[in-house]
């Protein structure tokens, strides 16, 4: 009889779990005969990149997070990009290219009519919007004290340092290099915008140090390599893992038959004491199948998955984990990622526009004090523009595809763009949309083994820099699960057990 052979099961299909994925197999496929290689399956219950993986802006930054616990990642991550398009014509299939990126400042936008001005300012709390972006320097570890920044834009938690070289986050966008430093270039270097509105801009990246890609053609353009190397995709949601292995707690009542209490002597009869050794939890009973394997994923449709190894890699949904058996030594204090909504538009602009990615930083307007803006023009001709993002945190829902966006938020994004460029005057080719980027609570990613599993992995909480730490992650991950070490990368700052 031949052996049963290994079952790897990655649960998400963003952007983590695909690069996952094709990097596991990729390796499988170069170590195995394929009638003795392991299994790979991608498990998802919607469809590949449908969160934030397919709705976000496909920014590629390799120095913005120089001086933090990110910094290798990025770094690294930015080149297999431009590996991952050499090997695989990214340039064509999901746009990548390099590209210049501006910070402007813009002041002055015209106010809007009195009714239209009145309204903007009714919302209710749970309504409210950041309204601004937080422009900050990389910072090396030191021993100041933390100063108190203001919760800010679009994205991802806005890494900080306490007096114990501890890291602390608030919840900001992506950092835009210290622009203080930077030389300041004319308005007229991005024409698209009103240059009249422009009161400075500057350069904060060149093609050597930014690029981008179409996010959910890059997720789909590697999912379909990986199933060329063997990668099997499921559609389903995990209910629960069964640990094989796991004995369900038992309580010893011990009874004293001779304190003549009653008829609790009488109970004493029907009380047995069951031997843990011999005990075995429901779940891994009722659904052994006769396998060997130590894990057994239930799914909503009731097929089962026996499997080896499981990584989660669901994004703002990474907390499911918590519910199921296997999973009982992990707590949500070491998981704290939350998803933090984030609106953006998808649009045709009125001509082309080069490849110049725009962050806005719109001073004084009539809004409320301060906006900002994430601006993307694509190789296909398309424009992401992201921006007004809901102030907290919140748990997804349940389906990712159930409308989360806020009318008044999408309805303020447009008129932003409106104002700040004639050129982005447009019909939109998408319109009130929006997605839960996965923020952790320390503004730091998890990728990680559980500690003293037998084979279970988290990858998650990368905020808005999981398309370009995405390849990286999933390239660390897959030499933890064939390996059994990461050589590629040290994964020390981002291990479970680092904070709880």
């Amino acid at each position: 009889m031949e052996p049963e052979r290994e079952t790897i099961v990655i649960v998400g299909a963003g952007i983590v779990g695909v690069a996952t994925a094709y990097f596991t197999a990729k390796k499988l496929a170069k170590k195995y005969p394929a009638e003795t290689r392991p299994q790979v399956i991608l498990l998802e219950q919607c469809e590949p990149g449908c969160s934030a993986s397919g709705k976000s802006g496909g920014f590629l930054a390799r120095h913005w997070s120089d001086g933090t616990d990110t910094e290798q990642l990025a770094q690294f991550s930015y080149d297999l990009h431009a590996k991952l398009a050499l090997e695989h014509n990214g340039s064509e299939r999901w746009g990548y290219r390099p590209l210049n990126t501006f910070c402007a400042e813009i002041d002055r936008i015209p106010v809007m009519p009195a009714k239209q001005h009145k309204s903007a300012h009714q919302r209710t709390e749970a309504e409210s919007v950041v309204t601004s972006i937080e422009v900050i320097a990389p910072r090396a570890h030191s021993s100041s004290s933390v100063t108190t920044m203001e919760y800010s834009g679009p994205g991802t938690p806005v890494t900080l340092f306490d007096s114990e070289n501890q890291q602390t986050s608030t919840h900001g966008s992506i950092s835009v290099p210290d622009v203080g430093g930077v030389k300041e270039v004319a308005p007229e270097a991005v024409p698209w915008l009103k240059t009249s509105l422009v009161n400075k801009l500057r350069q904060v990246g060149d093609t050597t140090s930014t690029a981008q890609v179409d996010p959910l053609k890059f997720t789909r353009s590697l999912l379909a390599e990986a199933k060329g190397y063997g990668l099997k995709s499921i559609r389903g949601k995990v209910i629960d893992v069964a640990d094989t292995g796991y004995r369900q707690p038992i309580i010893e009542l011990s009874i004293d038959k001779g304190a003549g209490i009653g008829t609790l002597g009488e109970l004493s009869d029907v009380l047995n004491y069951v031997d843990p050794s011999n005990a075995e939890s429901i779940s891994a009973k009722s659904k052994r199948l006769g396998t060997t394997k130590p894990y057994i994923l239930l799914l909503d449709q009731g097929q089962d998955i026996p499997a080896d190894k499981i990584v989660v890699a669901c994004g703002a949904w990474a907390t499911s984990c918590l519910r199921w058996e296997a999973f009982r030594d992990v707590s949500a204090s070491q998981i704290p990622i939350q998803g933090l909504r984030v609106h953006y538009l998808l649009a045709k602009p009125k001509e082309q526009i080069p490849a110049q990615a725009v962050f806005a930083e719109i001073n004084g307007t009539v809004y409320s004090g301060e906006d900002a803006i994430e601006i993307y023009p694509r190789p296909d001709g398309s424009v992401f523009i992201c921006g007004e993002a809901l102030d907290d945190p919140e748990m997804p829902p349940h389906n990712p595809f159930e409308p989360v966006y806020s009318k008044r938020a999408t309805g303020r994004l447009k008129q932003i763009v409106n104002d700040v460029s004639s050129t982005l005057s447009f019909d939109m080719i998408q319109y009130g949309l929006a997605c839960h980027l996965p923020v952790h609570a320390k503004g730091i990613p998890v990728i990680s083994k559980v500690p003293s599993s037998k084979g279970l992995y988290i990858a998650a909480g990368h905020g808005c820099w999981g398309i370009l730490n995405g390849p990286a992650t999933g390239l660390a991950i897959s030499e933890l699960l064939v390996d059994d070490e990461c050589v590629s990368l040290d994964l020390s700052s981002f291990r479970l057990d680092r904070w709880y």
